[in-house]
């Protein structure tokens, strides 16, 4: 019998515990230090139960336990593992087919929940909890370049500095220090990531160090060639922005007539040659009336789609963007037309409704940033966060990302940050629906504070928690 990796699953080792996950299908589960041992053996290629067996033998041999009863455990945990789809296993090596993410295999519109039925539920908070005490960079968000090929209205980076691309020298550079540090999830953003004349080179470089690879783009530039490197070695994730099914409006917020067709239809290619994706569908004032149009054209098409209903002002501190956002009413519409229509978060509400073991408490920490995450952007500086280009944590061309993470003042000062240092917030009714982001604070803040929380924040999780009781009060007496 032969084991291995699928090729949308990752593992990675954190201390005495380790981690499996296929980000595509958004499931993972927590191993022991046992458990991650023996994941640790394993690879892309099918590799023998004997040749693992005595590798372990090797590990394990002054414990008392013989090779057959080492071949066992370990051969029953492996098939443990393929029943939850994350390993594969063949009779020979030439009965031996990669095997990632595919779309056929994902059920109906719930498609990637349905996939969560036999994992561990708690494995998202396990490793939340693990991070507050055991600080390790599982997340990079890098700008290949601020240029970009749209004009969207709402964008936070001020469209006078989309001019940078980031230096070929120094991103391999980095991408080999992620790879050093054991980071999981490498981001490609820009701007437009795709503009830059070495992405496809960049893309595989990463895949080659085994990092997991999620492009945030419009897909507008989109290519064969950039296909062939999406789907080579493991599986990338694309997260694509979508906004209407209405060519009008879509182009109207991106500013760039066509952009909808070629959006559209790039999405349609990567479906095609199964290559997982993410829609996401910012609402503001122009498709504040058809975005849940975009919700069911991608659950149709069995792509999550991600709504947000605020924009987040430029990172220069000005607001100009902010023009475009929701008011009151507007977020009171689209909650409830998400609640009609949106299974995924109707799924939320529903598992809100049956578990409390998540409240907010005093020591929860605010977000991952400094914790799990960091971003970097073109010219080498570290940031926490995308948007938030005002808080420097560090220079690459002169430190090791290492170093940063390590010992960064500004890096330490974040990750120190708890829910108890927004005394409000934490006693507040609403706390459970708010949507708090300390770079959100920042951008919109005349001060740059952190901790002035923009009404507009307050006013969103207040409404949703209305009508979010409303929902499940109706539901239990209907």
């Amino acid at each position: 019998m032969y084991f291995g990796l699928k090729k949308d699953c990752y593992f990675r080792r954190y201390g005495d515990i380790g981690l499996l996950i296929k980000p595509a299908s958004s499931v993972e589960k927590v191993l022991n230090n046992t458990g991650a041992t023996f994941v640790e053996r394993l690879s892309r290629e099918p590799k023998s139960i004997d040749a693992i067996a005595d590798e372990l033998y090797e590990m394990f041999y002054q414990s008392n336990i013989t090779r057959d009863e080492i071949k066992k455990d370990a051969e029953d945990f492996y098939k443990e593992l393929v029943k939850d789809n994350f390993l594969f296993s063949v009779d020979s090596i030439e009965n031996f087919k990669e095997e990632g993410f595919e779309y056929s295999t994902l059920n109906g519109k719930l498609n990637f929940l349905s996939l969560n039925s036999n994992l561990e539920e708690s494995s998202s908070h396990f490793l939340g909890e693990y991070f507050k005490t055991h600080p390790h960079l599982e997340t990079f968000h890098i700008e290949l370049t601020s240029k970009c090929n749209e004009r969207c209205v709402h964008c936070y980076i001020p469209h006078q500095y989309k001019n940078a691309d980031i230096k070929p020298e120094l991103m391999k550079s980095v991408l080999k220090q992620c790879s050093e540090m054991g980071v999981l999830t490498v981001i490609f953003s820009g701007g437009e990531p795709m503009v830059h004349p070495n992405f496809i080179e960049f893309l595989k470089y990463a895949k080659d160090l085994d990092l997991q690879v999620t492009v945030l783009s419009n897909l507008t530039l989109l290519t064969d060639d950039i296909i062939q490197a999406l789907k080579y070695k493991n599986d990338s994730i694309v997260n694509v922005s979508l906004y209407s099914m209405i060519p009008e409006v879509h182009d109207a917020i991106t500013t760039v007539k066509g952009s909808f067709c070629k959006t559209k239809d790039n999405i349609e290619r990567l479906i095609a040659n199964n290559i997982p994706l993410q829609i996401n569908c910012p609402v503001m004032k122009q498709n504040k009336d058809s975005f849940q149009d975009v919700i069911n054209w991608g659950q149709n098409n069995k792509c999550m789609v991600v709504v947000d209903l605020e924009i987040m002002a430029r990172y220069d501190h000005s607001t100009d963007n902010l023009v475009n956002r929701l008011d009151a009413d507007d977020i009171k519409t689209a909650i409830e037309r998400q609640l009609e229509n949106d299974v995924f978060f109707q799924k939320s509400i529903k598992e809100g409704e049956t578990s409390t073991k998540y409240d907010i408490s005093a020591d929860d920490k605010v977000c991952g940033v400094g914790m799990s995450t960091l971003c970097m952007v073109a010219n080498g500086m570290v940031y926490p966060c995308a948007g938030w280009q005002e808080y420097h944590c560090g220079d690459l061309n002169k430190q090791t990302l290492k170093d940063i993470w390590d010992n960064s003042p500004e890096v330490l000062y974040l990750r120190k940050l708890r829910m108890k240092d927004f005394p409000k917030c934490l006693t507040c009714d609403d706390r459970n629906y708010c949507k708090l982001c300390i770079a959100r604070n920042s951008n919109e803040s005349k001060t740059g504070s952190i901790f002035d929380v923009p009404p507009s924040t307050c006013e969103a999780a207040k409404l949703q928690r209305e009508i979010v009781e409303k929902y499940r009060k109706n539901k239990k007496n209907g």
